[in-house]
């Protein structure tokens, strides 16, 4: 029987994710355009600052790491697309097209020990997704995930206006078997429609630790006045950071910092972050405010920031180590960042 916070390790999961950076490398290698984008969330609608402020009033059982006392911690924060290039010309795909979307918090003047070795000093780093839940059930789960997005990007698979599959060459039908589970959720995702990424919702959609059990979290804005109109947009192509734009030049931008703890270890499990938590289980409790100045960011200076910027969520207090083997497998991150850096000349 699972136990609270416990995690589960495949016997061959190691060399599953020694074989996910053969990939990630072969496919910023192999990139014909420059500069190399990142593998993971490449286009970003804006990388502006804030300030993170931790609640005064909390129950003691939430009083953490950062969370122990009230304090306010300057941040970074980057909002993004999941999809790559769409097209062999290295473009990324519309805003108007259904996709994950991110965001990654980035606290500075983070004391305390590290979860992993070769994580910054004084950073602590969150990120989160337009959906509570995630798409791949474990790491083994990439490496047959990758070569089908390949196939319908490169038109070898083709599917029906359904979502079904209308052509599989023989070559990919067991990858696609052994992912068939995950298009439904990702086409759900992707029919949301999204007016602006400050007016959206992001949860962890995995587990980290928490004390003697896991935590998951997400990121809710305070909604004020009428939602960006997508029909106004100048650029819809790039209409997410116009609508960030607009909404920067005006006003600061808000969000409610809420922990979701694991209480039942079979209904909330570590490694199998497809299933939902269950909010009547376990409520979201708020420990903190997310707030985001007004200010001027579509510049060339801030983009190039941005560019050389990495996000882990390896890059964290040991108080929040990722749990489940989809977060063992991004204990990469950190590498690639350094790795396209490097060919990058950044």
């Amino acid at each position: 029987m699972s136990q609270l916070g416990q995690e589960h390790f495949p016997e061959d999961e190691q060399q599953t994710i020694k074989k996910l950076v053969e990939i990630f490398e072969f496919l910023m290698r192999d990139y014909q355009f420059s500069p190399s984008p990142r593998t993971q969330h490449p286009k970003s609608h804006g990388y502006v600052q804030g300030e993170f402020i931790i609640e005064e009033n909390m129950s003691d059982q939430f009083k953490v790491g950062i969370f122990a006392e009230p304090k306010t911690y300057p941040i970074w924060v980057r909002f993004s697309n999941g999809s790559g290039a769409s097209d062999k010309n290295g473009n990324f795909q519309p805003d108007t097209l259904g996709d994950i979307r991110g965001v990654s918090i980035k606290l500075l003047g983070v004391k305390g020990c590290k979860a992993f070795e070769d994580s910054v000093p004084n950073e602590q780093d969150f990120i989160a997704v337009n959906t509570p839940i995630f798409f791949l059930r474990d790491a083994k789960a990439y490496l047959d995930f990758f070569p089908i997005v390949n196939g319908i990007r490169d038109g070898k698979i083709s599917m029906n206006a359904d979502g079904s599959p209308k052509h599989i060459p023989d070559e990919l039908k067991a990858s696609y078997e052994a992912i068939a589970y995950s298009l439904p959720l990702l086409n759900q995702v992707r029919s949301q429609v999204m007016t602006s990424p400050l007016e959206a919702n992001y949860w962890s959609a995995t587990p980290y630790k928490f004390r003697d059990t896991a935590m998951k979290y997400a990121v809710f804005p305070h909604l004020e006045g009428k939602k960006f109109n997508i029909e106004t947009a100048k650029d819809k192509t790039n209409y997410l950071r116009e609508a960030m734009t607009k909404h920067l030049a005006k006003k600061d931008a808000y969000f409610d910092f809420c922990i979701q703890l694991q209480t039942n270890a079979e209904k909330m499990p570590i490694e199998d972050p497809t299933v939902l938590w269950d909010e009547k289980e376990s409520p979201f409790i708020k420990v903190a405010t997310m707030r985001i100045f007004q200010q001027e960011f579509n510049n060339q200076e801030r983009i190039e920031m941005d560019e050389r910027q990495s996000f882990s969520p390896w890059n964290c207090l040991q108080e929040y180590r990722p749990l489940g083997g989809v977060n063992r497998a991004r204990k990469i991150y950190g590498d690639m960042a350094d790795f396209r850096n490097k060919i990058n000349n950044a």
